[in-house]
């Protein structure tokens, strides 16, 4: 037990200084003039404030290399003291209507106006029903993301290179890892509570990311619709697979969809004549989503699009508003993108490094790997044929599942019913036709690229969205209030039923890991850290450098090392091609200091030279440290 209290109150705690900065922010700005949205969207708005100012910090942090927890709980401080100095300094009765000042202390009116809090609670025995229903289902998901266990990508850089920047006091570039290079502002939170605490509360930051989103959603709903909405929405979005397995793993798609979300929110209050200075708050979210991954500039590119169409269309024609436009929007986004693509730029040579190689360069990199990059990528899915394209809607909706020929990953076969009904709602709903819009934008950039389901996260929240609104309107055609409300309920009820039948070992899996902490004296990492790497912390030298084969599994590693970032485009084995002799291969290894080879013994489509097999195998010049039991792995010292 005491492992999870730690943890959540550690959690809990991290997260309120994430949000302290957007909350002075938002309150200041709001007291000044500059800044007018509706009660509902304060609390994304402070949050995506309050974690903007993180990342900004964060970044310049790592670059000076301080990147250090005494500097990481000065800046906690400071926001601390910035958030109660705007909470006692300014008169704005903006926390509730009344001429009565809010308490200073009032959590419900810090948090957004009180609502959350009626969100959660509900104010009668139907939302307090449902609020319940929900807390239960994502209980489980919770005592998951609890585990010390590292899922496949975070093991890979997700975490494993936020340890490295800590370790560092900043940036680290790793050799051979094209992601060290890649724009990370998940990946800087992450190393801001890693610091703070440990990498479990980082792999809850992620948990708490779609949270976020689900509550986000219902704002949204609210706001733009009708409460119901909201609460359809919630369980029709968490009814995905594919969002509730990222729950309890630390990426950063959760992340990514709430920023998009809030984006695209703030975008449609923007649109409002009466919000105009929402649109700032949507290039803010839209720069931090571009800083999140290599290609979450799309997000930005489709939502401010999408922006302009519904500008001109209410203009009837005309002249567009650019200079607003490019000052709200667009200026925001490349304050917060530009410092990533200048650093990429800086370090590789390539703004957008390893992609278009033959024009830019960039290290450890090679036209021959392009090929086998693009190939691979090209791979995922179900076909890149005109015919694939047409089935692709389809097969995305009925033929996910795991492995990467079915997307490596699944959503709801509800939606083979529901959006084809919010297709037709959208005939005469703005919010719903936006919402399609949007998503299917994305959508057609997915389809070109990666197709791996978890990519399309961040329009799982718009589909949700434009489906419970087209189920709420189709309910209000009943002549019955009684009937509609009957009807809600069973929609709510059958979503919830399907995540608990379609989710069923997974949540039987958190409620068995929710006995393991109970039982659990000390901590559990150890219990996370596979032997090999415990065998390698405990007998190494510390100035010992690894070069991982077959495998890029690092994060528990306290040594340098070097692993492939693809394995499909193996940069191992095209720095290691031109050795055709032991000699040669050693003097290779040699310039990049590798002094031990961890190789787990399992077939990758990896041209390895022969001169490596050789090496291995000649016990003068290899010597074998290491072999596990079961025989999957083997750590050898180069003599």
């Amino acid at each position: 037990m005491i492992y999870i209290a730690e943890h959540t109150a550690a959690f809990g705690l991290f997260a309120v200084f994430l949000w302290l900065p957007g909350y002075a922010l938002e309150r200041l700005a709001v007291e000044r003039g500059w800044l007018g949205i509706s009660p509902e969207l304060r609390l994304p708005a402070r949050f995506s404030l309050g974690i903007g100012a993180w990342i900004v910090a964060l970044f310049a942090m790592a670059s000076l290399g301080l990147l250090h927890r005494p500097m990481l709980l000065a800046v906690a401080g400071i926001a601390a003291v910035a958030a109660l100095w705007t909470r006692l300094g300014l008169s704005s009765a903006q926390d509730q209507p009344s001429t009565e000042q809010p308490r200073w202390w009032s959590i419900r009116s810090m948090l957004a106006g009180g609502d959350l809090a009626t969100m959660l609670a509900g104010g009668d025995l139907a939302k307090r029903l449902a609020g319940s229903a929900l807390a239960t289902i994502l209980a489980p998901l919770y005592f998951l993301a609890l585990s010390p266990t590292v899922s496949w990508d975070a093991n890979a850089y997700h975490l494993t290179l936020p340890k490295l920047f800590l370790a560092h006091d900043g940036f680290h570039v790793v050799p051979l890892n094209v992601y060290s290079y890649w724009p990370l502002n998940i990946q800087l939170i992450y190393a801001a509570a890693m610091a703070f605490s440990d990498f479990v509360v980082a792999k809850l930051i992620h948990f708490g990311f779609g949270v976020l989103t689900l509550v986000t959603l219902y704002y949204g709903c609210k706001t733009f619709h009708r409460p119901a909405t909201g609460w359809l929405a919630m369980p029709l979005l968490l009814a995905n697979g594919v969002f509730a397995y990222e729950l309890r793993v630390a990426y950063v798609d959760l992340a990514h969809a709430f920023f998009f979300l809030a984006g695209f929110l703030f975008m449609i209050a923007a649109l409002d004549r009466k919000q105009p200075d929402a649109l700032w708050l949507a290039g803010i979210c839209c720069g931090i989503a571009a800083g999140i991954k290599i290609t979450g500039i799309v997000s930005a590119a489709v939502i401010g699009a999408v922006y302009l169409v519904n500008i001109f269309r209410s203009r009837g024609g005309g002249r567009l508003p650019w200079r607003p436009f490019l000052v709200r929007f667009v200026v925001p986004v490349l304050v917060l993108w530009s410092p990533w693509i200048i650093r990429l730029a800086w370090t590789t040579g390539n703004p957008v490094y390893p992609f278009f190689y033959d024009t830019f360069g960039g290290p450890d990199w090679s036209t021959h790997l392009s090929e086998q990059l693009r190939t691979w990528q090209g791979s995922i899915g179900m076909g890149r044929a005109s015919i694939d394209y047409v089935l692709l809607p389809l097969r995305v909706i009925l033929a996910g599942g795991v492995g990467y020929e079915r997307f490596d990953g699944a959503i709801g076969g509800f939606w083979i019913v529901l959006l084809p009904l919010a297709l037709w709602n959208a005939r005469r709903n703005s919010l719903t036709r936006c919402c399609l819009g949007v998503a299917g934008l994305t959508f057609v950039f997915w389809a070109v690229s990666s197709q791996q389901m978890r990519f399309l996260i961040p329009i799982l929240p718009l589909l949700a969205m434009a489906g419970a609104i087209a189920i709420v309107e189709l309910l209000e055609r009943l002549s019955s209030p009684s009937w509609q409300r009957a009807g809600k309920g069973l929609v709510f009820a059958a979503m919830l039923a399907f995540f608990v039948a379609t989710q069923a070992r997974i949540l039987s899996a958190g409620t068995r890991t929710f006995g393991i902490y109970l039982k659990a004296k000390g901590d559990l990492t150890a219990s996370a850290i596979p032997p090999v790497q415990t065998f390698i912390n405990q007998n190494l030298a510390l100035d010992a450098r690894l070069l991982f084969l077959n495998t890029n599994q690092a994060f528990f590693c306290d040594r340098e090392l070097i692993a492939d970032s693809f394995f499909e485009a193996s940069q191992i084995a095209e720095w290691l091609a031109p050795a055709n002799s032991i000699q040669q291969l050693r003097e290779l290894l040699g310039e990049r200091g590798i002094t031990h080879i961890l190789i787990e013994h399992r077939p990758r489509p990896i041209a390895y030279p022969r001169a490596l097999g050789e090496l291995l195998q000649d016990p003068s010049r290899a010597e074998r440290l290491y072999h596990s039991a079961d025989g999957r792995f083997s750590v050898f010292a180069i003599r």
